[in-house]
């Protein structure tokens, strides 16, 4: 496992999941008796709240990856070679 790959991956989640929450729970409201401008910049304001969760989603599951990917990473120390690669003898 390559720790730095891995911290990588914690903090995308971390922060990912921060900012999810953060901008879940900070949804514009709408209010009464709005006119058509109003209406109009809270609609624009809606978009780019469901934007920014959708974006800061798709950094938490990215980051959920590369922490699950590094897991399988393993380092090869200099003095250890791959595996060995068997030849069947030809037969004849």
């Amino acid at each position: 496992m390559d720790k730095r790959i891995f911290l990588l991956g914690v903090a995308m989640l971390a922060s990912g999941g921060i900012s999810w929450f953060y901008f879940n729970s900070n949804q514009p409201m709408a209010q009464s008796g709005m006119t058509a401008d109003q209406t109009s910049q809270f609609y624009q304001q809606v978009a780019i709240n469901t934007g920014i969760q959708n974006i800061s989603g798709m950094v938490a599951g990215l980051g959920f990856f590369i922490a699950l990917i590094s897991i399988g990473l393993r380092r090869r120390r200099k003095g250890e070679p791959g595996k060995s690669i068997t030849q069947k003898p030809a037969q004849t």
